[in-house]
């Protein structure tokens, strides 16, 4: 008993089988193949040998340029060796700053991590077990010791830091914090002085749940991105002319 199975494809490139019957087991095969954009293939007895006709063609299109193209000439304007003087003269005169800038923006993304970091910690407190106060108690003491930290950290290059932390109105009121950061450095042997409040608004609590007190806490992150981005947007200055 014979079987017959019937495949087809089309291809704009190659093909392989479109047409295929089947003999059964103890039949001789042999066949013709012809591939085109189309192709066919046939068993039946009455072939001798496989024979090919390729009538596709292939071509592929190179998007590599010589160094000598003259396509290119008059194209091309190099940036001159005195105009490159100029930049660079230029760059190295805000080098200090841009020095201190970089090391602010450290202080600030070290801040900005440790207060996202805490906050599944906040989560797992109780807080409803506690007051208010003593849950702002809390995590102000992390943030104190986040600026103890930073106040002894000798790894950056050119600059001091140190905070004032705001006092409240009335230690028994719910008011807001604010930690002064205070940045210190030396250009051109004239001492600057960055102060970069940090706030935390302890008055936006909605209740005395953890979800509360880490929106308290993303106020803050928030208020760090934005200084980021403005000192990221400074250490390119130098760059502008």
């Amino acid at each position: 008993m014979s079987s017959s199975n019937t495949y087809s494809c089309e291809s704009s490139d190659s093909c392989s089988i479109v047409s295929v019957t089947g003999l059964s087991s103890n039949s001789e095969s042999k066949c013709s193949y012809s591939v085109s954009s189309s192709c066919e293939l046939t068993d039946s007895s009455s072939c001798s040998e496989a024979t090919f006709s390729d009538k596709t063609s292939c071509s592929e299109a190179s998007t590599f340029v010589p160094c000598n193209d003259s396509s290119l000439a008059g194209k091309c304007k190099p940036i001159s060796a005195n105009e490159c003087v100029h930049l660079v003269k230029k760059y190295n005169c805000s080098r200090e700053e841009l020095l201190a800038i970089s090391d602010i923006i450290i202080v600030l993304n070290f801040i900005r991590s440790k207060l996202i970091a805490v906050q599944p910690n906040v989560i797992l407190r109780d807080t409803s077990s506690y007051d208010v106060n003593v849950n702002i108690e809390w995590l102000e003491s992390f943030v104190d010791t986040l600026f103890c930290v930073l106040r002894k950290n000798e790894a950056y290059k050119v600059i001091k830091v140190k905070e004032c932390k705001v006092s409240n109105d009335c230690e028994s009121v719910i008011s807001n914090r604010t930690y002064i950061i205070e940045i210190k450095y030396n250009v051109k042997n004239v001492e600057k002085c960055n102060k970069i409040p940090l706030t935390f608004e302890w008055t936006q609590l909605t209740n005395n749940t953890s979800k509360a007190y880490n929106a308290v806490l993303n106020g803050a992150v928030h208020e760090l991105d934005e200084e980021i981005k403005a000192y990221q947007a400074k250490s390119t200055i130098p760059f502008l002319h």
